[in-house]
């Protein structure tokens, strides 16, 4: 390539005309005016000092040389120019399901999220659906699509001024936006091209159909300041990004020539406005190699976090193995005697005035009043040596390792202290349990304690329906007395389990 055909910055810009009134536009269905030539907006105007970089103004560039809107040696064929088939490969047709039209168009900004720039926060519902457009992936409708796209512009200008941006600007902005909606929409597969050719966003806002040049001639226009341009800049930047590619989409190495274009704009927005610091830690300091480094450089709540830790685990280990121990020690004690009754302190006995007995037994009055419980398996009742007994499974009573008994035992403790507080005699409460050992790590380090805590529990509840608290006695008697087989799941169940013993008639 020679330097003849070499594309610069800081090219002689062709005369331009002002910008169009609102007066001149048109409307959808009305006659277009005819194609103008030239680019848009009033040119920048050089200034008399420095730069802002600092330098004397530029100079014009050499005429044999040609800015960015013009590509070197090649003819503007207008904005809609004919692709040869031969040249242009054909896009293969997305699969997949598409997205209709109207979700689309559902692009709401981006709220407090949305860049600083009043120009790319006015155009952000357009630029979300330049994109998305971009997919292919879109139902495509001409007529709803143009519709909401002229209002979106329309619209863009006016939320632009509002929002701080210099009118001039916002206007070379609605610009840039209707060049990239014509280029995008132009090139969609299965886009209505005669449509939007007809009714073009160029067209209709500004009469004119050059915005193929016309961008990049306002791009260079915008160079030459940079620093008062960035705004209009950095939108022209983006919609190069979404795919705006004007007269170079059908030109040699066009797709070379614009990526030439995007990256000296990108780096001119980095010069005014400098990449923060990429250090991944700012305040990061070596350390030295040869240097000693007192407890290899870590802080002492880690140490003390170790140390906490280990203790702990200490603690439970040692806890585990203490009431594993202690469990196999209570159980050798109740192995020895397994018959011998609890050593309690003998109390002296009231001699009552002998009563003759009547025909019905006291078995039998307790039975005949816990019929109900006793057919539907709440309750059994039977003699036990000197004793009957009035046994309530543990199902009933308590969860697994708790003490606490179940609200459902509520009724049935006022209805067993009803029985036992119409008959004379003491009352004993055993609790019992089956022979698998605690853990250790919870409240009762063993099945003696647990059954102790469990005939409180239930010696407590009846006490709340009884009338001489005197008469009660509470025993625990763990793994001893059982009644089922411990090698079985079934057997262990009947194994724990509360009993209330009342003295037989005669026997105290």
């Amino acid at each position: 390539m020679s330097d003849d055909d070499k594309t610069v910055f800081g090219g002689k810009l062709p005369g331009v005309k002002p910008p169009a009134q609102d007066n001149d536009r048109t409307v959808i269905g009305g006659a277009l005016p005819p194609v103008q030539p030239g680019g848009f907006g009033r040119p920048a105007q050089p200034s008399t000092g420095n730069t802002w970089l600092g330098g004397p103004v530029q100079q014009p560039a050499p005429a044999p040389q040609s800015p960015i809107g013009r590509p070197a040696g090649g003819q503007q064929e207008g904005f809609f120019p004919q692709i040869p088939q031969e040249s242009q490969p054909q896009a293969a047709p997305m699969s997949g399901p598409k997205i209709s039209l109207n979700e689309a168009l559902r692009a709401k900004g981006l709220g407090k999220g949305g860049p600083s720039n009043p120009l790319l926060a006015a155009a952000a519902n357009l630029l979300i659906l330049f994109g998305r457009l971009r997919t292919g992936m879109v139902e495509m409708q001409a007529v709803p699509l143009m519709e909401h796209v002229t209002r979106e512009i329309d619209q863009f200008e006016r939320n632009a001024v509002q929002a701080g941006a210099d009118p001039h600007e916002a206007q070379v902005g609605k610009y840039a936006l209707c060049g990239t909606a014509d280029d995008i929409v132009q090139n969609l597969p299965g886009a209505d091209k005669g449509v939007w050719i007809q009714y073009s966003m160029v067209a209709r806002f500004f009469q004119k159909r050059d915005s193929g040049v016309g961008f990049f001639q306002e791009a260079e226009k915008a160079m030459q300041a940079p620093g008062q341009r960035f705004n209009l800049l950095e939108l022209m930047l983006v919609c190069l990004s979404l795919g705006f590619e004007g007269q170079y989409r059908t030109l040699p190495n066009g797709s070379v020539e614009l990526a030439r274009i995007r990256s000296a704009i990108y780096e001119t927005l980095r010069r005014v406005h400098p990449r923060p610091d990429e250090d991944i830690s700012v305040s990061w300091t070596a350390v030295p190699l040869a240097g000693k480094r007192k407890f290899g450089g870590l802080p002492l709540w880690i140490f003390a976090s170790i140390a906490a830790v280990l203790v702990v685990a200490t603690f439970a280990g040692l806890s585990t193995l203490i009431a594993r121990d202690g469990g196999q020690v209570v159980s050798n004690f109740n192995t020895m005697h397994p018959n011998a009754s609890r050593i309690s302190l003998v109390r002296p006995v009231v001699v009552e005035q002998f009563t003759a007995p009547v025909d019905t037994t006291q078995l039998d009055r307790i039975s005949g009043k816990l019929s109900e419980q006793i057919a539907n398996g709440s309750v059994e009742v039977g003699e036990k040596g000197n004793y009957i007994f009035v046994r309530v499974g543990n199902a009933l009573l308590f969860g697994t390792g708790s003490a606490e008994v179940k609200p459902e035992f509520e009724a049935l403790a006022g209805e067993i202290a009803a029985v036992l507080d119409s008959e004379p005699g003491p009352i004993l409460v055993q609790g019992f349990t089956d022979n698998i050992p605690m853990s250790g790590r919870g409240r009762y380090k063993s099945n003696q304690e647990l059954s102790d805590a469990r005939a409180t529990s239930v010696a407590n509840k009846l006490l709340e329906y009884m009338s001489d608290a005197e008469r009660v006695t509470i025993e625990g008697r763990g793994e001893a007395s059982p009644i089922g087989d411990n090698s079985t799941p079934e057997g262990r169940a009947q194994n724990r389990r509360v009993e209330v013993l009342l003295a037989r008639e005669g026997t105290y």
